[in-house]
């Protein structure tokens, strides 16, 4: 599944899930489904066996742009996920086309060797997750993207409609080319600087959840809980006395300053965790907090041994003042690759092409390279 922009994406017709709102594309799969499909999942919202069946005069879109353009409307009306599922032939078309519509300048290499790590990194990362959720387990097919470069050449755009589409959605573009594009030429901070916050909550807060997870997990662990100077040694007999422990760890894994629910949470866009309540003192507390769980178990250390996870705790700041000056830090301290997962690419994060990033960050003095990747 590649992501687009906003919550649009495109994925292969071999993992079509009808939960979700979606395009069809597809010789094999282009076709109307049963009303019973219709009531109890997502909105078909155009299907065709070809490009000319949902896109021109007379059809549900006019052009590509337009089918981006209102799907893009669609998913911000409704706040859902929308995905165009296509066969390899229409996939191609797809791609090419929106390539040609997200680059100002698109270069037809640079264009195919994007598409040809993105589609590396769904087959290593994505494909077993998206094909078992929609209950394909043949996972030795890969999509074939060989006609890519005949669609690049024969693929057209309005410029008016580009244009129009760039300046409408390029916040929700994805963190790689806002990079690209910031790097380039100094466009596109502002939305830099906003999607840089939106993935890095993602990833604090699956971190602040797993310090969270041994805190709770070790609560009976008296070797563990006499390092943390608790209220009293907790028990079979008394461990919900924690709950109203106010000492410094209890404190900072339970208190609502911090915590949107007392307990544990599956990990979700931040909103676990109010990162406006972290205070400085509770940055330290993390921290050492990290290196007390590393000092009771090896495997532990990792909290504390890999850098990343720790210096991320560093930047919480931007939530209340991202200034330039902090953008720059940030920046230069990924650019080191010092830490073992980026603060805004990590591989939990789908929407983001973490080797693209990292790319990015290598080239950022070559304007000829980040050219080639940028929206303006």
């Amino acid at each position: 599944m590649l992501h687009l922009f906003n919550k649009i994406y495109l994925a292969t017709d071999s993992v079509i899930d009808n939960n979700i709102d979606r395009v069809v594309i597809s010789d094999p799969n282009g076709i109307d489904v049963l009303d019973y499909i219709k009531n109890d999942n997502g909105d078909l919202l155009a299907y065709g066996k070809t490009e000319a069946d949902v896109i021109g005069s007379g059809k549900t879109y006019t052009s590509y742009i337009d089918m981006f353009d209102k799907l893009g409307d669609k998913s911000t009306s409704t706040g859902k996920r929308i995905v165009i599922y296509a066969d390899d032939t229409n996939f191609n078309k797809i791609i090419a086309h929106f390539y040609k519509t997200m680059f100002a300048n698109p270069d037809k290499t640079a264009c195919t060797e994007l598409l040809t790590n993105t589609i590396f990194k769904y087959d290593v990362f994505g494909k077993g997750r998206f094909s078992r959720n929609a209950g394909n387990t043949d996972l030795t097919t890969t999509i074939d993207i060989s006609s890519f470069g005949t669609e690049f050449d024969a693929a057209t755009v309005d410029n008016t409609e580009k244009s129009n589409f760039v300046t409408k959605f390029k916040a929700g573009f994805n963190i790689e080319v806002l990079l690209a594009t910031y790097y380039n030429n100094g466009d596109t901070k502002s939305e830099l600087k906003d999607v840089i916050k939106v993935l890095m909550k993602k990833d604090l807060e699956k971190y602040l959840l797993e310090l969270k997870e041994i805190f709770f997990v070790h609560l009976l662990n008296k070797s563990f809980t006499d390092k943390l100077s608790l209220a009293k040694t907790y028990d079979w007999s008394n461990y919900n006395d924690v709950l109203s422990d106010s000492t410094t760890y209890a404190d900072l894994f339970l208190t609502d300053r911090i915590w949107s629910y007392k307990y544990m949470n599956f990990a979700s866009t931040g909103d676990n965790v109010k990162f406006d309540g972290i205070t400085s003192t509770d940055v330290t507390n993390f921290k050492q907090f990290t290196t007390i769980s590393g000092s009771s178990w090896s495997e532990e250390n990792v909290y504390t041994q890999v850098k990343s996870d720790v210096n991320k705790l560093d930047f919480l700041d931007i939530y209340t003042d991202f200034t330039d000056a902090r953008l720059t830090a940030l920046l230069d301290a990924e650019a080191t690759f010092e830490n073992a997962a980026g603060s805004f690419f990590s591989i939990d994060l789908e929407t983001v092409n973490h080797y693209f990033v990292q790319t990015i960050l290598e080239n950022k003095s070559d304007n000829t390279f980040l050219a080639k990747y940028s929206i303006t």
